[in-house]
């Protein structure tokens, strides 16, 4: 954990939780692509930067997430990098307190205002391609989060961030994050369609070939999607929806894991309803879904 691997001539990955990009800009200077889960996680960086006789010029967080921008607080104190997001991300990096108060839909409780959901804030400036160190690229990536992005470097390497998770993740948890689940969907299909040396997942086994694990992840949307399609075929709760996709998934229950499913089965059932599968039914004073098939 936490290995200096070279990806390419220019590039490295940090082997992490939540893998840690880093790009050669010039002679000595390089920048991060994200920073990691926590101040830990930064400390780590920073000493194999150190190691390697590097200085850490920028940081390009892919998303707001508090496993992608926990490093960024003690890496801006030490060393006065530059930190870079991108669109409604940005913002949330800024104000950390943002990201679990999304999930909760208030202000949230202190179960959810810990580490693994709320970084501490840094400051950051907004990317734009004109400050993207030569030979990076920027790809679009949202559905995980609203403003997420790739990158491609010039020596054939992208990094993919949260666009996609590998499939021991996916056996293991079934439903990955998703904000936006018609985007996410979008954002797989042109993933499947890319070509490159490597692939760098931040949640993933680095690979040549990303398609089976871009389909992987397609088709386990889609039936994610198909099971909660089945349990709205008599009308159905929010929360009786989530106690039966706990129950059929095995996972375990707690206030982190509730507020993160809740997230993707809401943007589903949101998707479906746009779709014209499902419709939305105010009864006694409650809200219901419900598949239009069964009317």
């Amino acid at each position: 954990m936490y290995e200096l691997i070279q990806a390419g001539e220019k590039t490295y990955y940090i082997d992490c939780p939540a893998k840690i990009g880093i790009y050669r800009v010039s002679g000595d200077e390089v920048c991060l692509i994200d920073s990691g889960n926590d101040k830990n996680a930064g400390k780590k960086a920073l000493r194999i930067l150190e190691e390697q006789g590097w200085k850490l010029k920028m940081i390009l967080n892919t998303h707001f997430h508090a496993d992608h921008i926990g490093g960024n607080e003690f890496l801006q104190q030490r060393t006065s990098c530059i930190i870079y997001g991108w669109g409604s991300d940005r913002v949330f990096t800024e104000c950390p307190v943002l990201e679990p108060a999304f999930l909760f839909g208030a202000y949230p409780p202190e179960e959810l205002r810990h580490k693994a959901l709320m970084a501490k804030a840094s400051q950051v400036t907004e990317l734009k391609e004109e400050n993207l160190p030569e030979g990076l690229s920027l790809i679009p990536l949202p559905g995980h989060s609203d403003g997420q992005f790739g990158l491609r470097t010039d020596d054939d390497v992208i990094f993919l961030a949260d666009s996609l998770v590998g499939e021991n993740i996916l056996k293991k948890y079934r439903i990955s994050h998703i904000f936006d689940v018609r985007r996410y969907l979008e954002t797989l299909k042109k993933v499947k369609d890319l070509e490159a040396k490597l692939f760098v997942p931040a949640h993933g086994t680095v690979c040549s070939d990303i398609r089976p694990l871009a389909e992987a992840n397609i088709q386990n949307t889609l039936s994610v999607m198909e099971d909660i399609l089945s349990l709205c075929a008599e009308k159905i709760s929010f929360d009786d929806c989530m106690a039966r996709i706990f129950e059929k998934y095995g996972l375990p229950f707690d206030m982190v894991q509730y507020s993160l499913n809740s997230c993707t089965v809401k943007s589903m059932l949101s998707y479906l309803h746009e779709e014209g599968k499902v419709e939305i039914v105010t009864e006694d004073n409650h809200l219901y879904w419900r598949s239009y098939q069964e009317l």
